[in-house]
Protein backbone atom coordinates (compact mmCIF):
# COMPACT_ATOMS: atom_id res chain seq x y z
CA UNK A 1 0.00 0.00 0.00
CA UNK A 2 3.11 2.45 0.63
CA UNK A 3 2.71 3.01 -3.80
CA UNK A 4 -0.76 3.80 -3.64
CA UNK A 5 -1.75 7.04 -6.60
CA UNK A 6 -2.91 10.26 -5.52
CA UNK A 7 -5.64 10.71 -4.31
CA UNK A 8 -5.62 7.99 -2.62
CA UNK A 9 -2.13 8.14 -0.46
CA UNK A 10 -3.52 10.96 1.39
CA UNK A 11 -6.32 8.45 3.17
CA UNK A 12 -4.06 5.62 3.94
CA UNK A 13 -2.02 8.32 6.33
CA UNK A 14 -4.86 8.78 8.44
CA UNK A 15 -4.25 7.08 11.88
CA UNK A 16 -5.57 3.46 11.87
CA UNK A 17 -6.44 3.64 8.68
CA UNK A 18 -3.86 1.41 6.73
CA UNK A 19 -4.53 -1.19 9.70
CA UNK A 20 -8.43 -1.57 9.27
CA UNK A 21 -7.84 -1.54 5.77
CA UNK A 22 -5.39 -4.44 5.50
CA UNK A 23 -7.21 -6.48 8.39
CA UNK A 24 -10.93 -5.80 5.92
CA UNK A 25 -9.11 -7.01 2.67
CA UNK A 26 -8.41 -10.08 4.75
CA UNK A 27 -11.71 -10.71 6.17
CA UNK A 28 -13.35 -9.99 2.70
CA UNK A 29 -11.32 -13.21 1.25
CA UNK A 30 -14.39 -15.36 0.85
CA UNK A 31 -16.08 -12.57 -1.26
CA UNK A 32 -13.31 -13.39 -3.96
CA UNK A 33 -13.02 -17.07 -2.95
CA UNK A 34 -16.24 -18.78 -1.42
CA UNK A 35 -18.26 -19.61 -4.33
CA UNK A 36 -15.50 -20.52 -6.72
CA UNK A 37 -13.78 -22.84 -4.39
CA UNK A 38 -17.41 -24.32 -3.54
CA UNK A 39 -18.44 -24.05 -7.17
CA UNK A 40 -14.35 -26.18 -8.10
CA UNK A 41 -15.10 -28.55 -5.36
CA UNK A 42 -18.63 -29.80 -6.09
CA UNK A 43 -17.81 -30.40 -9.82
CA UNK A 44 -14.47 -32.26 -8.99
CA UNK A 45 -16.46 -34.33 -6.43
CA UNK A 46 -19.71 -34.74 -8.55
CA UNK A 47 -18.43 -33.84 -11.97
CA UNK A 48 -21.53 -32.13 -12.55
CA UNK A 49 -21.69 -28.71 -13.76
CA UNK A 50 -25.84 -28.20 -13.01
CA UNK A 51 -25.18 -29.27 -9.32
CA UNK A 52 -22.48 -27.12 -8.62
CA UNK A 53 -24.41 -24.16 -10.53
CA UNK A 54 -27.55 -24.72 -8.19
CA UNK A 55 -25.29 -25.02 -4.68
CA UNK A 56 -23.98 -21.50 -5.91
CA UNK A 57 -27.42 -20.44 -6.41
CA UNK A 58 -28.68 -20.85 -3.21
CA UNK A 59 -25.86 -19.30 -2.01
CA UNK A 60 -26.08 -16.24 -3.57
CA UNK A 61 -29.76 -15.79 -3.05
CA UNK A 62 -29.00 -16.46 0.70
CA UNK A 63 -26.41 -13.91 0.52
CA UNK A 64 -28.69 -11.28 -1.23
CA UNK A 65 -31.49 -12.17 1.24
CA UNK A 66 -29.46 -11.49 4.75
CA UNK A 67 -27.95 -8.43 3.70
CA UNK A 68 -30.58 -5.94 4.32
CA UNK A 69 -30.79 -7.59 8.09
CA UNK A 70 -26.99 -8.29 8.79
CA UNK A 71 -26.12 -4.76 7.79
CA UNK A 72 -28.67 -3.24 9.93
CA UNK A 73 -28.32 -5.52 12.93
CA UNK A 74 -24.04 -4.56 12.54
CA UNK A 75 -25.04 -0.79 12.40
CA UNK A 76 -27.23 -1.21 15.55
CA UNK A 77 -25.03 -3.15 17.61
CA UNK A 78 -22.00 -2.69 16.55
CA UNK A 79 -19.24 -4.43 14.47
CA UNK A 80 -19.10 -6.89 16.86
CA UNK A 81 -21.93 -9.00 16.04
CA UNK A 82 -19.47 -10.21 13.11
CA UNK A 83 -18.73 -12.60 15.89
CA UNK A 84 -21.50 -15.06 15.59
CA UNK A 85 -21.65 -14.59 11.58
CA UNK A 86 -18.28 -15.54 11.44
CA UNK A 87 -18.83 -18.55 13.44
CA UNK A 88 -21.76 -19.12 10.83
CA UNK A 89 -19.51 -18.87 8.13
CA UNK A 90 -17.06 -21.26 9.54
CA UNK A 91 -19.85 -23.97 10.56
CA UNK A 92 -21.62 -23.96 7.05
CA UNK A 93 -18.05 -23.89 5.43
CA UNK A 94 -17.57 -27.47 7.39
CA UNK A 95 -20.93 -29.18 6.43
CA UNK A 96 -20.50 -28.19 2.86
CA UNK A 97 -16.52 -30.12 3.10
CA UNK A 98 -18.13 -32.69 5.13
CA UNK A 99 -20.88 -33.29 2.45
CA UNK A 100 -18.89 -33.11 -0.67
CA UNK A 101 -15.92 -34.88 0.37
CA UNK A 102 -18.04 -37.82 1.23
CA UNK A 103 -20.50 -37.46 -2.09
CA UNK A 104 -23.63 -36.39 0.48
CA UNK A 105 -26.77 -35.69 -0.88
CA UNK A 106 -27.46 -32.07 -2.26
CA UNK A 107 -29.57 -30.67 0.06
CA UNK A 108 -26.58 -30.71 2.49
CA UNK A 109 -24.75 -29.19 0.79
CA UNK A 110 -27.97 -26.54 -0.04
CA UNK A 111 -27.56 -26.12 3.95
CA UNK A 112 -24.08 -25.84 4.70
CA UNK A 113 -23.55 -23.24 1.53
CA UNK A 114 -26.82 -21.24 3.00
CA UNK A 115 -25.42 -21.14 6.53
CA UNK A 116 -21.94 -19.95 5.33
CA UNK A 117 -23.41 -17.50 3.23
CA UNK A 118 -25.08 -15.80 6.04
CA UNK A 119 -21.79 -13.78 6.59
CA UNK A 120 -22.78 -10.59 7.28
CA UNK A 121 -21.78 -7.31 5.33
CA UNK A 122 -18.20 -8.20 5.28
CA UNK A 123 -17.94 -5.35 1.79
CA UNK A 124 -19.30 -2.95 4.52
CA UNK A 125 -17.32 -3.05 7.75
CA UNK A 126 -14.40 -0.92 6.61
CA UNK A 127 -16.44 1.53 4.86
CA UNK A 128 -18.32 2.46 8.06
CA UNK A 129 -14.86 2.82 9.36
CA UNK A 130 -13.96 5.53 6.44
CA UNK A 131 -17.02 7.14 7.12
CA UNK A 132 -16.51 7.49 11.09
CA UNK A 133 -12.63 9.08 10.58
CA UNK A 134 -13.51 11.23 7.52
CA UNK A 135 -15.32 14.46 7.21
CA UNK A 136 -16.12 15.48 3.79
CA UNK A 137 -18.19 13.02 1.38
CA UNK A 138 -15.50 13.86 -1.67
CA UNK A 139 -12.94 12.11 0.56
CA UNK A 140 -15.75 9.39 1.97
CA UNK A 141 -15.95 8.90 -2.07
CA UNK A 142 -12.47 8.43 -2.66
CA UNK A 143 -12.57 5.81 0.03
CA UNK A 144 -14.95 4.05 -1.23
CA UNK A 145 -13.14 3.81 -4.78
CA UNK A 146 -10.36 2.66 -3.01
CA UNK A 147 -12.25 0.18 -1.53
CA UNK A 148 -13.65 -1.21 -4.32
CA UNK A 149 -10.02 -1.33 -5.88
CA UNK A 150 -9.03 -3.17 -2.99
CA UNK A 151 -11.96 -5.45 -3.82
CA UNK A 152 -10.19 -6.00 -7.04
CA UNK A 153 -6.68 -7.18 -5.89
CA UNK A 154 -9.20 -10.00 -4.46
CA UNK A 155 -10.49 -10.59 -7.52
CA UNK A 156 -7.37 -11.00 -9.33
CA UNK A 157 -5.59 -13.27 -7.03
CA UNK A 158 -8.15 -15.10 -5.30
CA UNK A 159 -9.50 -17.00 -8.08
CA UNK A 160 -6.10 -17.98 -9.28
CA UNK A 161 -4.41 -18.92 -6.18
CA UNK A 162 -7.87 -21.72 -5.26
CA UNK A 163 -8.54 -22.95 -8.76
CA UNK A 164 -4.73 -23.76 -8.57
CA UNK A 165 -5.33 -25.26 -4.91
CA UNK A 166 -8.29 -27.07 -6.05
CA UNK A 167 -6.77 -28.75 -8.81
CA UNK A 168 -3.28 -29.65 -7.43
CA UNK A 169 -3.76 -29.69 -3.29
CA UNK A 170 -6.92 -30.53 -2.43
CA UNK A 171 -10.77 -30.08 -3.91
CA UNK A 172 -11.63 -28.32 -0.32
CA UNK A 173 -8.28 -26.23 0.19
CA UNK A 174 -9.70 -22.95 -1.27
CA UNK A 175 -13.06 -23.40 1.19
CA UNK A 176 -10.16 -23.48 3.63
CA UNK A 177 -8.60 -20.82 3.02
CA UNK A 178 -11.32 -18.33 2.56
CA UNK A 179 -12.16 -20.02 6.17
CA UNK A 180 -8.72 -18.95 7.98
CA UNK A 181 -9.29 -15.46 6.51
CA UNK A 182 -12.32 -14.45 7.38
CA UNK A 183 -11.88 -15.89 10.79
CA UNK A 184 -7.77 -13.77 10.96
CA UNK A 185 -9.36 -10.64 9.28
CA UNK A 186 -12.25 -10.26 11.46
CA UNK A 187 -10.24 -10.66 14.65
CA UNK A 188 -7.64 -8.15 13.46
CA UNK A 189 -10.34 -5.56 12.61
CA UNK A 190 -12.10 -5.93 15.80
CA UNK A 191 -9.09 -5.50 17.67
CA UNK A 192 -8.81 -2.23 16.54
CA UNK A 193 -11.19 -0.33 18.60
CA UNK A 194 -10.26 3.45 17.50
CA UNK A 195 -11.51 3.41 14.29
CA UNK A 196 -14.51 1.63 15.12
CA UNK A 197 -17.55 3.35 14.33
CA UNK A 198 -20.25 3.51 17.13
CA UNK A 199 -23.61 1.36 17.48
CA UNK A 200 -26.39 3.25 16.40
CA UNK A 201 -29.22 1.68 18.74
CA UNK A 202 -32.53 0.09 18.00
CA UNK A 203 -34.22 3.29 17.06
CA UNK A 204 -36.95 3.39 13.38
CA UNK A 205 -34.49 4.17 10.45
CA UNK A 206 -37.77 4.96 8.64
CA UNK A 207 -37.24 2.40 5.74
CA UNK A 208 -38.59 2.60 1.97
CA UNK A 209 -41.57 -0.31 2.75
CA UNK A 210 -43.20 0.26 -0.24
CA UNK A 211 -41.96 3.64 -1.33
CA UNK A 212 -39.24 2.36 -3.87
CA UNK A 213 -38.31 5.03 -6.03
CA UNK A 214 -38.71 4.20 -9.57
CA UNK A 215 -34.91 4.82 -9.86
CA UNK A 216 -34.03 1.98 -7.68
CA UNK A 217 -36.21 -0.07 -9.09
CA UNK A 218 -35.03 0.65 -12.85
CA UNK A 219 -30.96 0.16 -11.21
CA UNK A 220 -32.32 -3.42 -9.85
CA UNK A 221 -33.34 -4.46 -13.21
CA UNK A 222 -29.74 -3.79 -14.04
CA UNK A 223 -28.48 -5.02 -11.63
CA UNK A 224 -30.49 -8.70 -12.09
CA UNK A 225 -28.61 -8.56 -15.72
CA UNK A 226 -25.47 -7.81 -14.38
CA UNK A 227 -25.71 -10.73 -11.58
CA UNK A 228 -27.07 -13.44 -14.26
CA UNK A 229 -23.85 -12.03 -16.42
CA UNK A 230 -21.40 -12.78 -13.25
CA UNK A 231 -23.03 -16.15 -12.92
CA UNK A 232 -22.29 -17.27 -16.20
CA UNK A 233 -19.07 -16.34 -16.44
CA UNK A 234 -17.55 -17.74 -13.65
CA UNK A 235 -18.54 -21.26 -14.60
CA UNK A 236 -18.10 -20.83 -18.20
CA UNK A 237 -15.01 -19.50 -17.82
CA UNK A 238 -13.75 -22.47 -15.43
CA UNK A 239 -15.55 -25.30 -18.19
CA UNK A 240 -13.65 -23.39 -21.28
CA UNK A 241 -10.37 -23.82 -19.23
CA UNK A 242 -11.39 -27.38 -18.13
CA UNK A 243 -12.33 -28.58 -21.81
CA UNK A 244 -8.78 -27.16 -23.10
CA UNK A 245 -6.79 -28.98 -20.49
CA UNK A 246 -6.25 -25.92 -19.17
CA UNK A 247 -8.31 -26.05 -15.86
CA UNK A 248 -5.22 -24.93 -13.20
CA UNK A 249 -5.08 -21.28 -15.36
CA UNK A 250 -9.19 -20.97 -14.78
CA UNK A 251 -8.67 -18.44 -11.60
CA UNK A 252 -5.86 -16.86 -13.46
CA UNK A 253 -7.84 -15.76 -16.61
CA UNK A 254 -10.68 -14.79 -14.01
CA UNK A 255 -8.17 -12.69 -12.53
CA UNK A 256 -7.22 -11.24 -15.42
CA UNK A 257 -10.69 -10.09 -16.23
CA UNK A 258 -10.97 -9.08 -12.42
CA UNK A 259 -7.74 -6.81 -13.45
CA UNK A 260 -9.32 -4.96 -15.87
CA UNK A 261 -12.40 -3.97 -13.62
CA UNK A 262 -9.47 -2.92 -11.16
CA UNK A 263 -8.07 -0.19 -13.63
CA UNK A 264 -11.83 1.13 -14.79
CA UNK A 265 -12.69 1.46 -11.05
CA UNK A 266 -9.62 3.14 -9.89
CA UNK A 267 -9.96 5.58 -13.14
CA UNK A 268 -13.55 5.73 -12.51
CA UNK A 269 -13.53 6.98 -8.75
CA UNK A 270 -10.35 9.22 -9.23
CA UNK A 271 -12.31 11.58 -11.26
CA UNK A 272 -15.33 13.64 -9.88
CA UNK A 273 -17.92 13.72 -13.09
CA UNK A 274 -20.00 16.61 -14.69
CA UNK A 275 -21.84 14.16 -17.11
CA UNK A 276 -25.40 13.12 -15.93
CA UNK A 277 -25.66 10.05 -14.13
CA UNK A 278 -27.63 8.46 -16.07
CA UNK A 279 -25.83 8.82 -19.04
CA UNK A 280 -22.93 7.35 -17.11
CA UNK A 281 -24.74 4.37 -16.49
CA UNK A 282 -26.03 4.22 -20.13
CA UNK A 283 -22.64 4.27 -21.51
CA UNK A 284 -20.75 2.06 -19.00
CA UNK A 285 -23.75 -0.67 -19.83
CA UNK A 286 -23.28 -0.83 -23.44
CA UNK A 287 -19.43 -0.23 -23.63
CA UNK A 288 -19.99 -3.62 -21.21
CA UNK A 289 -22.82 -5.61 -23.08
CA UNK A 290 -20.35 -5.07 -26.07
CA UNK A 291 -17.17 -6.07 -24.86
CA UNK A 292 -18.45 -9.21 -23.46
CA UNK A 293 -20.24 -10.38 -26.69
CA UNK A 294 -17.02 -10.15 -27.86
CA UNK A 295 -15.47 -12.20 -25.31
CA UNK A 296 -18.59 -14.92 -25.74
CA UNK A 297 -17.06 -15.27 -29.05
CA UNK A 298 -13.27 -15.75 -28.26
CA UNK A 299 -11.80 -18.69 -30.11
CA UNK A 300 -8.95 -19.63 -27.64
CA UNK A 301 -8.31 -19.31 -24.26
CA UNK A 302 -5.56 -16.69 -24.51
CA UNK A 303 -7.64 -14.48 -26.86
CA UNK A 304 -10.45 -15.03 -24.15
CA UNK A 305 -8.14 -13.64 -21.27
CA UNK A 306 -6.88 -10.72 -23.48
CA UNK A 307 -10.11 -9.43 -24.81
CA UNK A 308 -11.68 -9.92 -21.30
CA UNK A 309 -8.99 -8.00 -19.75
CA UNK A 310 -10.56 -4.62 -22.31
CA UNK A 311 -14.21 -5.96 -21.55
CA UNK A 312 -13.72 -5.69 -17.80
CA UNK A 313 -12.93 -1.97 -17.82
CA UNK A 314 -16.08 -1.41 -18.39
CA UNK A 315 -17.19 -3.78 -14.68
CA UNK A 316 -16.53 -1.13 -12.27
CA UNK A 317 -17.77 1.41 -13.80
CA UNK A 318 -21.47 0.18 -14.28
CA UNK A 319 -21.55 -1.02 -11.01
CA UNK A 320 -20.65 2.33 -9.70
CA UNK A 321 -23.09 4.30 -11.52
CA UNK A 322 -25.84 1.55 -10.35
CA UNK A 323 -25.28 2.28 -6.79
CA UNK A 324 -24.78 5.89 -7.39
CA UNK A 325 -28.38 5.71 -8.30
CA UNK A 326 -29.47 4.41 -4.99
CA UNK A 327 -27.45 6.75 -3.18
CA UNK A 328 -28.28 9.79 -4.94
CA UNK A 329 -32.33 9.05 -4.72
CA UNK A 330 -33.13 7.88 -1.46
CA UNK A 331 -32.37 9.77 2.44
CA UNK A 332 -30.05 8.95 4.43
CA UNK A 333 -31.76 7.08 6.65
CA UNK A 334 -33.08 4.17 3.86
CA UNK A 335 -29.96 3.65 1.76
CA UNK A 336 -29.60 0.34 3.77
CA UNK A 337 -33.05 -0.50 2.40
CA UNK A 338 -31.98 1.09 -1.10
CA UNK A 339 -28.47 -0.53 -1.82
CA UNK A 340 -30.16 -4.05 -0.73
CA UNK A 341 -32.67 -3.97 -2.81
CA UNK A 342 -29.42 -3.75 -5.91
CA UNK A 343 -27.98 -6.46 -3.88
CA UNK A 344 -31.11 -8.69 -4.32
CA UNK A 345 -31.19 -7.85 -7.81
CA UNK A 346 -27.51 -9.12 -7.98
CA UNK A 347 -27.89 -11.77 -5.94
CA UNK A 348 -30.74 -13.00 -8.32
CA UNK A 349 -28.99 -12.59 -11.32
CA UNK A 350 -26.16 -14.49 -10.22
CA UNK A 351 -28.24 -17.32 -9.33
CA UNK A 352 -30.37 -17.59 -12.63
CA UNK A 353 -26.80 -17.41 -14.61
CA UNK A 354 -25.03 -20.16 -12.30
CA UNK A 355 -27.75 -22.44 -12.74
CA UNK A 356 -29.17 -21.87 -16.39
CA UNK A 357 -25.36 -21.86 -17.73
CA UNK A 358 -24.08 -24.76 -15.82
CA UNK A 359 -27.51 -26.90 -16.99
CA UNK A 360 -26.35 -25.98 -20.88
CA UNK A 361 -22.80 -26.80 -20.28
CA UNK A 362 -23.66 -30.17 -19.15
CA UNK A 363 -25.81 -30.54 -22.25
CA UNK A 364 -23.58 -28.38 -25.26
CA UNK A 365 -19.94 -27.44 -23.80
CA UNK A 366 -18.66 -23.77 -22.28
CA UNK A 367 -19.91 -22.35 -25.28
CA UNK A 368 -23.49 -22.37 -24.67
CA UNK A 369 -23.01 -20.98 -21.22
CA UNK A 370 -20.84 -18.05 -22.97
CA UNK A 371 -23.84 -17.50 -24.72
CA UNK A 372 -25.68 -17.36 -21.87
CA UNK A 373 -23.14 -14.16 -20.07
CA UNK A 374 -23.18 -12.68 -23.87
CA UNK A 375 -26.98 -12.01 -23.49
CA UNK A 376 -27.17 -11.44 -19.95
CA UNK A 377 -24.79 -8.52 -20.96
CA UNK A 378 -27.30 -7.41 -23.42
CA UNK A 379 -29.63 -7.02 -20.99
CA UNK A 380 -27.51 -5.13 -18.52
CA UNK A 381 -27.66 -2.60 -21.80
CA UNK A 382 -31.58 -3.23 -22.42
CA UNK A 383 -32.35 -2.49 -18.90
CA UNK A 384 -30.13 0.65 -18.20
CA UNK A 385 -31.70 1.83 -21.73
CA UNK A 386 -35.22 1.38 -20.72
CA UNK A 387 -34.63 2.48 -17.06
CA UNK A 388 -32.95 5.60 -17.87
CA UNK A 389 -36.07 8.00 -17.82
CA UNK A 390 -36.82 7.51 -14.39
CA UNK A 391 -33.26 7.33 -13.75
CA UNK A 392 -33.00 10.74 -14.79
CA UNK A 393 -35.95 12.04 -13.16
CA UNK A 394 -35.64 10.78 -10.11
CA UNK A 395 -31.60 11.83 -9.94
CA UNK A 396 -32.25 15.11 -11.62
CA UNK A 397 -35.31 15.78 -8.53
CA UNK A 398 -32.88 14.82 -5.73
CA UNK A 399 -30.18 16.90 -7.25
CA UNK A 400 -33.12 19.72 -6.97
CA UNK A 401 -33.85 19.02 -3.37
CA UNK A 402 -30.40 19.22 -2.54
CA UNK A 403 -30.05 22.46 -4.15
CA UNK A 404 -27.52 20.72 -6.93
CA UNK A 405 -27.25 22.60 -10.23
CA UNK A 406 -24.44 21.24 -11.90
CA UNK A 407 -23.55 17.58 -11.53
CA UNK A 408 -21.49 16.54 -8.64
CA UNK A 409 -19.19 14.03 -8.31
CA UNK A 410 -20.37 11.01 -6.81
CA UNK A 411 -20.22 11.95 -3.43
CA UNK A 412 -21.17 9.35 -0.96
CA UNK A 413 -23.12 10.05 2.50
CA UNK A 414 -21.70 8.49 5.71
CA UNK A 415 -24.77 6.08 5.45
CA UNK A 416 -23.94 4.56 2.56
CA UNK A 417 -21.12 3.00 4.39
CA UNK A 418 -23.56 1.12 5.88
CA UNK A 419 -25.00 -0.96 2.85
CA UNK A 420 -23.26 -3.54 1.08
CA UNK A 421 -20.67 -2.40 -1.42
CA UNK A 422 -20.51 -4.58 -4.06
CA UNK A 423 -17.44 -6.52 -4.56
CA UNK A 424 -16.22 -5.74 -8.16
CA UNK A 425 -17.57 -8.33 -9.32
CA UNK A 426 -19.79 -10.24 -6.74
CA UNK A 427 -19.11 -13.77 -7.27
CA UNK A 428 -16.17 -14.58 -8.99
Amino acid sequence: MAYVPSPYRPLLQKPGARQFALAGLLARLPISTFNISAMLMIQIQYDRWEIAGRVVAVGVIVWALQTLPTARWVDRKGQRMMIPLTALFVIGTIILIATAMTRGPEPLLWLGVAIASLSGPLGSLTRARWSHILDSDDDIHTAFSLEGAFDEVLFVAGPALVTALAYSVHPASGLVLAAIGMVGGIALLLAQRETEPPAHGDGDTGGLGRRVPAAVIAAAGVAVALGAMFGALDISTVAFAKEGGHEKWAGLIIGVISSGSFVGGLAYGARHWRTPLWKRLVIASILLAVGFVALANMPNLWLYAGIGFVAGLAIAPSITSMDSVAQRVVKQSQLTEGMAWLRIGLGAGVALGSWVSGRVIDQAGHAAGLQVMAWSAVGVAVFAIAGSPWVRRDTEAADRRRGITSEPGDTVSPAAALSEQPPLPPIV
